[in-house]
């Protein structure tokens, strides 16, 4: 995520225009993290409005300033996780209420052009459980540490690692070709 610090220290003191500069910095990083989680552009439009607006309330809590992008990240993967529990148990492509991604959004997702290549991986994905989606999504797609992605899930770096391997080798596996 790419913000100003200065933004988050001046929110913090109950600036709505710091919050709004902050918002829009991170905006896109929130919906895409979301949108790939949760596999629904309405249901991931929601998630990020409501962490927006906790996060707007809630800043002047926020201890420290360097601490911000862990902080928004903690709450939005809480409100994927209530929305995936809520909603159905595991995201699936097939599912009939689930909308398309949006092809502007999709050129953006995946620098695949081939259609079938990004139904393909989003299967794959899909067949993941929701914290291995949340942990391909941090690491692979958003481009977070181990040791990022485990301070916003509460687990340890190496089970982040461990986690994620396992889960490239099962996309992997339901990627290859059988011939």
């Amino acid at each position: 995520m790419n913000y100003k610090e200065k933004d988050v220290k001046n929110a913090m003191h109950n600036n709505k225009i710091a919050f709004e500069n902050l918002y829009r910095d991170i905006n896109t990083d929130l919906y895409k993290m979301a949108l790939y989680v949760l596999g629904n552009s309405q249901i991931a439009e929601e998630v990020v409005s409501d962490t927006v607006l906790d996060a707007l309330t809630g800043i002047t809590k926020l201890k420290d300033e360097t601490r911000f992008e862990a902080w928004i990240l903690k709450m939005l993967t809480n409100k994927c996780k209530r929305r995936m529990k809520e909603n159905y148990n595991k995201f699936s492509v097939f599912n009939p209420n689930a909308q398309d991604f949006d092809d502007s959004l999709n050129e953006q997702l995946c620098q695949e052009k081939d259609i079938d290549v990004k139904t393909d991986i989003q299967i794959a994905l899909s067949k993941l459980q929701p914290k291995d989606r949340m942990i391909v999504t941090l690491c692979v797609v958003e481009g977070y540490k181990s040791r990022e992605v485990a301070a916003v899930l509460s687990m340890k770096p190496t089970t982040v690692r461990s986690r994620l391997n396992r889960s490239l080798a099962k996309m992997r596996g339901y990627l290859e070709v059988k011939e």
